[in-house]
């Protein structure tokens, strides 16, 4: 009998020494927090459905995930653009953009996702800074002529690509 009288102290106890910890919308909100762009972080980790179960780790994985898919539609974009003019100078400009989404999308994302799963922190910090390039890289070359203006929706997807990049970087540098 006098165990059940401990019974509730033990269980009160017991429950408070538990460690807390963060899962699902709270992990992601925490971890967006510590982003230059936490709303576009939020944005994007919650529209994948693994993010209510992932951990740090893999809220990173899933936003490197999401880097290499935006540097593919960027380079698909580029390459529409490509198509659809005539004008050399443009098209000097959106070839160089097209050689840095293409090594953003097929060398430097993938390469990055590789490290992350192996913990190889570092080499996939390195990777996210040179694709962290290309957006930037696609806008200087415009500014090097002047009489070349960057089409509206490439100046939207620069932007956008380097928001993502950044988010996806400053995730790496938090998590070690």
């Amino acid at each position: 009998m006098k165990f059940l009288a401990w019974l509730p102290l033990f269980l009160l106890v017991n429950f408070l020494h538990q460690p807390t910890t963060l899962v699902g919308a709270d992990l992601v909100q925490e971890t967006c927090q510590k982003t230059k762009y936490p709303a576009l972080c939020v944005k994007t980790l919650k529209s994948n459905p693994r993010s209510s179960t992932a951990d740090v780790k893999g809220l990173v994985h899933i936003m490197l995930e999401a880097n290499l898919a935006n540097s593919k539609a960027a380079l698909a974009k580029v390459d529409k653009l490509l198509k659809e003019s005539g004008d050399k100078a443009l098209k000097k400009c959106l070839d160089d953009c097209a050689e840095e989404y293409d090594s953003a999308a097929n060398e430097d994302f993938p390469t990055a996702i590789q490290s992350l799963e192996r913990s190889d922190l570092g080499t996939a910090k390195t990777y996210v800074s040179a694709a962290l390039d290309a957006p930037g890289n696609c806008r200087d070359t415009f500014s090097e002529d002047p009489s070349v203006k960057t089409p509206p929706d490439l100046t939207k997807l620069n932007d956008y690509s380097e928001q993502l990049s950044v988010t996806a970087l400053m995730m790496l540098n938090n998590l070690g």
